[in-house]
């Protein structure tokens, strides 16, 4: 059971004292009043929940309730603990858990007669999951779903734990360790479990990280970006292909960073170069390995184990959105034909696989199970699907052996012994110099064999069925993706979609001055949306600002950042990841590490260092997120959205051109890269380049604009 030791050690020996004191009790528990039983606790609300991990689950014998503030009346009334199943479809035993518990019919009596059961998807409630966060750092373990969060009527944390679900696992007694020994306490003293979660809660409080701070000085503020800088790129490690401290996530935040870095004039020569290599050499080792999917162009957002060839293989819309725009800022750097090719390929995936109603996108196809052996291959199952060339081809290319191509590290436990995954361990053309062929001969097979093995693993493994329900974070993160696109091939195509996506988007998803999840938004309390959504809004319209030169949408993004300024943030400076009318947490949490890839205080601080570097101040209670800065320099992989913004704001460059100019100089300033250059109009006649010193570098044509650019970088 997850307990503080002292919180065990309390309740336990308040076990032991209950029989003698008991009676004397009973008249003042202020439970002692007889349970009244809501007619929603009788009933699985999760038949009319928002498509997707929660719709899932309206056959579930269990009275699933919605994470609604509601839920805590309910509780007080019927005198029971909330149990909070935190989850979302795309983490490996989430759904398992489910259906295990849906089969076992005294874990459904226990959690309908003792407890109220909260369905929790995480994609919608991000509180939760930054709230399973918080309380595995107090388990010093990794975060980890399925989590479950049991909370007192009065919102206090009373138990919790990850579910470590495996084939075959005793779901029941994993269930029983998290809750049956404080469930016991409560039909016994529910006062004092009241008391003590209630004091665990406070000194919880006390402990939550108060606001950054801003370094004393210009000088003290580079001092520590370059310390961090340096300790970032040599977390690299060129022999095992990975990065220290990024885990099983794909680190397209931490690429992204060193991309960044490596373009930034204020980087010392000798870490931009390491930022450099750190970046062709590490994105060349990931994009070629199984965690893109060769085809398809689906990229995964996780791995199994230590090693890139065996990924997670359920991927989101969310994922592709964001490697793209990561990708964009990493071609722009190191102009390796590979990353754009890539994130071409991951849009086209995310357009054909979860675009939705009205050209909008969900965050997934619709929940399902695939077995993991079905994903990859036998060396028989690929030579059955091919020609001898075709097969020839990709075993050079992939490594396909007949006792399995996966490393110990990737499967220590050998369960996928003789299997194969696929990827580009080779590149086409060394393949085909090796066996004799010529460029093109190699991908005329590729292309052909591509098909079949795509037809071949779609008889295995079916398509879930897609998603109907549009979801206002991926939908608003396609736009960024689009916006990136334009910037890194010049081609009008991707700024229209960018445009056309953000209108319907706009539409769907505003409703007066807020924005909902899901549409359609019910119920209210699940579907209002969360910080970060409206983080990655006010990113999608700035990003439109900057690529149509339109002042419409950086009103917009604006207005979005003085709505969070006025419902998000309390009175202690904390930007809260949800209003409290839709959450039942009563723990002020903010989103401020990467714990699930970007943050929405990274995102937060990128949005308002290019507000201000395009003329607008941001609300006073967020401004001062523009010069903070976390305390990274201990683990900074973990604030590279944070890094990559405090980057920007010390070094960007402005490029001004006069209200009235030519549509070549509007298109010349539209298609500057997004992540190290601002664009604006200006009150001069003609266009220049605005330097972080204040200095002002006058250009003379719309051609001249990017190269002068670099040139004043340098």
């Amino acid at each position: 059971m997850m307990l503080k030791y002292g919180t065990y050690a309390c309740l336990a020996a308040a076990l032991a004292l209950i029989p003698a004191c008991r009676k004397r009790e009973a008249a003042s528990d202020k439970h002692a009043a007889t349970p009244q039983i809501a007619a929603e606790l009788s009933t699985n609300a999760m038949q009319a929940g928002p498509q997707g991990f929660l719709s899932s689950r309206a056959g579930s014998p269990v009275h699933w309730q919605h994470w609604d503030p509601a839920v805590l009346q309910r509780a007080r009334a019927a005198r029971r603990l909330v149990f909070a199943f935190i989850g979302a479809a795309q983490y490996p035993g989430c759904l398992e858990s489910l259906d295990a518990i849906d089969k076992d019919p005294s874990l459904v009596a226990k959690l309908n007669q003792d407890f109220v059961p909260v369905l929790v998807d995480i994609d919608l409630c991000r509180e939760a999951g930054v709230a399973a966060g918080v309380m595995s750092q107090e388990l010093k373990q990794p975060v980890s779903f399925p989590f479950i969060l049991v909370l007192s009527p009065d919102a206090n944390e009373v138990t919790w734990r990850p579910i470590a679900y495996s084939q075959g696992a005793d779901l029941r007694q994993m269930f029983e360790g998290a809750t049956d020994v404080i469930s016991r306490m409560w039909a016994e003293s529910p006062d004092y479990v009241e008391a003590n979660s209630k004091r665990d809660h406070d000194n919880r409080m006390k402990r939550l990280p108060v606001a950054d701070t801003s370094p004393a000085n210009p000088e003290e503020r580079n001092a520590m970006m370059m310390r961090t800088t340096r300790k970032l790129a040599n977390l690299y490690d060129e022999d095992i292909k990975s990065v220290f401290g990024t885990g099983g996530l794909l680190p397209l935040g931490l690429m992204q960073c060193l991309a960044s870095t490596s373009l930034d004039p204020n980087t010392p020569p000798d870490i931009a170069r390491r930022c450099s290599a750190a970046v062709k050499a590490f994105s060349g080792a990931v994009l070629n390995s199984a965690m893109v999917d060769p085809l398809d162009g689906g990229i995964y957002s996780s791995r199994r184990g230590s090693s890139w060839d065996l990924p997670m293989i359920n991927r989101t819309c969310m994922t592709q959105a964001r490697a793209a725009r990561a990708l964009a800022t990493i071609y722009n750097a190191t102009k390796e034909p590979r990353s754009l090719d890539v994130a071409l390929g991951a849009i086209h995936f995310a357009e054909e696989q979860f675009e939705a109603q009205n050209g909008l996108f969900a965050a997934q196809r619709l929940p399902g199970l695939t077995p993991m052996g079905d994903w990859l291959w036998t060396q028989e199952q690929l030579e059955q699907a091919l020609t001898p060339e075709e097969a020839t081809l990709w075993k050079a290319i992939s490594g396909i052996k007949a006792m399995g191509n996966l490393a110990l590290e990737a499967d220590p436990k050998r369960e996928f012994f003789r299997l194969n995954s696929l990827g580009f361990r080779v590149p086409l053309a060394q393949a085909a110099a090796d066996l004799n062929l010529s460029t093109e001969a190699a991908a005329g097979l590729l292309e052909s064999s591509r098909k079949k093995l795509s037809k071949a693993r779609q008889s295995r493994v079916p398509d879930r069925a897609p998603a109907t329900a549009a979801s206002a974070g991926t939908s608003f993160r396609m736009v960024s993706a689009y916006a990136a696109m334009f910037t890194a091939t010049g081609k009008p195509e991707w700024r229209d979609k960018a445009l056309s996506l953000a209108e319907r988007s706009r539409q769907t998803f505003a409703k007066g001055v807020l924005l909902v999840e899901q549409n359609p938004g019910t119920p209210d309390a699940v579907c209002d949306a969360r910080a970060f959504t409206y983080a990655l809004a006010i990113q999608a319209a700035l990003d439109l600002a900057e690529i149509t030169m339109d002042e419409n949408w950086r009103l917009w993004a604006g207005d979005l950042c003085s709505t969070m300024s006025e419902l998000f943030v309390d009175e202690s400076g904390r930007l809260l990841e949800a209003r409290q009318v839709s959450t039942p947490l009563a723990l002020p949490l903010e989103d401020r590490i990467m714990l699930f890839d970007d943050s929405t205080a990274g995102v937060m601080r990128m949005n308002i260092a290019r507000l201000e570097a395009l003329g607008q101040s941001p609300p006073p209670t967020l401004a001062p997120w523009l010069s903070s800065l976390p305390k990274f320099e201990d683990f900074p992989v973990v604030f590279t959205d944070s890094i990559l913004a405090a980057s920007f704001a010390a070094s960007r460059v402005i490029v001004e051109i006069p209200e009235n100019a030519s549509p070549e100089w509007r298109e010349a300033a539209c298609r500057l890269p997004l992540d190290r250059v601002a664009r604006r109009f200006g009150k001069e006649p003609a266009a220049r380049i605005l330097q972080p010193d204040g200095s002002k570098i006058p250009v003379t044509s719309p051609e001249s604009l990017a190269a002068s650019i670099a040139t004043a970088s340098n």
